[in-house]
Formats: structure tokens, C-alpha cells, sequence
């Protein structure tokens, strides 16, 4: 990152660098900052996977819908414990034994959807059988309260934010136009939604950088 700005390849706004913790990037930071002897405050898109897909889909926001409802730019961002008190609701509404199938287990199986990238229709048929029968009907149902309330999850910030890209080229192109090098800490870690997310937006130039270790990989 450092020699790439003091080469003058690019300017700090027009780097992506991306890592798994606010700690890690607190700390990608401050080595930038020390290595250019400056403060690291002028990366505005040095951050989590998570952080900076926040920025992109509040400008996007509207883009997210069902075809009756929007998500606004104001939305908020679920926590576990909102997540699971919405679902134990969903499960309640279509008479599910709650105890037999816990709202933690489901909220963990929409979890893994999310991370490879699946929405509702995009489940394949093979995970069908997944919570009785229903998960995909569920996840539907969840996706569509949380249209209601203007909401999100963890997992839907960087799934949305793929999706807006997939079905809106032009969006996608002004975002590959920002991001000329593109560079990524702990790539190990990263699952099918990052990796989409990565891919999409580097596609255009092929400017990206990865550093990983498969020993330390979490998957």
C-alpha cells in the first residue's frame, strides 16, 4: 500500500484494502501511517469486509427489495440476539415446535447460506430437506421482515452488496473505477460471498493482492 502511494500509482481513495478484524485494521493503519509518516486517517476504504460494505450498500440501499419494499440507506444492522428473537417469531407464526427446532440452529443454517452467496432462490435443491423441510421458506420469510423493518444482518451486508452488483453492471463498473489496486489481508479466511465480492470487484483491472496462509485458514 505505502509503495504504491508513494509511487503515486494511485491515491489513497482509490485503494481497497480489506482485512477480517477491526483490530487487524486498526493496526493495517497504523503501519501505513508510519511507513508514509503520516497518519493512516486518509484510507477511507481501508477496513473490514463488513465496515466497507456498510459504505457501499447505504448508497445502494434502494437497490435491495422484494418489489413492494426497499431497504433505505438508513437501515439498521441486526445483533445476534434481535436475529434470533426475529426468527423464534417466524418459527412461532407457522406453528413450528420451537424446542424440536430451535430458532439458533436456524439462524446458523441462514448463516452458511449467507456465506456462499445463496438468497432464498438461489438455495440449491439439495439443501432442501435442511430444518424440516422449511429453511428455505423461513429464510424467505426472514428476508422479507427484514425488508419491513428497513434491516439487515451481518450476513447481509456483503450478500446484498453482491447481488447489487451482479444485477446492476453499471454499479458495479463506477466501483471498479474507484478501486484501482485492490488488497487483502488473511485471505484464508475468506468464504464464497468474500471471494464473489473480491472477484466482482476486480474483474475490470485484475489489480488485486492477496496474502494468506493456509495453516492459520478458520475453514
Amino acid at each position: 500500500i505505502a509503495h504504491i502511494l508513494m509511487q503515486g500509482h494511485a491515491r489513497a481513495g482509490e485503494i481497497l484494502a480489506v482485512t477480517f478484524t477491526n483490530k487487524a485494521a486498526r493496526e493495517m493503519r497504523d503501519r501505513v501511517g508510519r511507513l508514509l509518516g503520516q497518519g493512516g486517517e486518509g484510507m477511507p476504504w481501508l477496513g473490514t469486509f463488513h465496515s466497507i460494505s456498510v459504505k457501499i450498500l447505504r448508497r445502494h440501499a434502494e437497490l435491495v427489495g422484494n418489489g413492494e419494499v426497499h431497504l433505505k440507506p438508513s437501515f439498521t444492522i441486526l445483533d445476534t440476539d434481535d436475529q434470533i428473537r426475529l426468527l423464534k417469531q417466524l418459527i412461532t407464526a407457522e406453528g413450528i415446535d420451537e424446542k424440536r427446532w430451535p430458532a439458533r440452529q436456524l439462524a446458523g443454517l441462514i448463516d452458511t447460506w449467507k456465506n456462499r452467496a445463496l438468497t432464498p432462490a438461489r438455495v440449491p435443491r439439495s439443501d432442501a430437506p435442511a430444518y424440516d423441510g422449511l429453511g428455505v421458506k423461513l429464510y424467505r420469510a426472514y428476508q422479507d421482515r427484514l425488508l419491513t423493518l428497513n434491516a439487515v444482518d451481518f450476513g447481509d451486508l456483503l450478500l446484498h452488496c453482491v447481488s447489487i452488483f451482479q444485477a446492476h453492471p453499471d454499479v458495479l463498473k463506477q466501483w471498479q473505477k474507484r478501486f484501482r489496486h485492490i488488497l487483502v489481508d488473511e485471505y484464508q479466511d475468506t468464504n464464497t460471498a468474500q471471494y464473489l465480492w473480491l472477484r466482482l470487484l476486480a474483474q475490470a483491472h485484475h489489480n488485486i493482492c492477496v496474502a494468506g496462509d493456509d495453516d492459520q485458514s478458520i475453514y
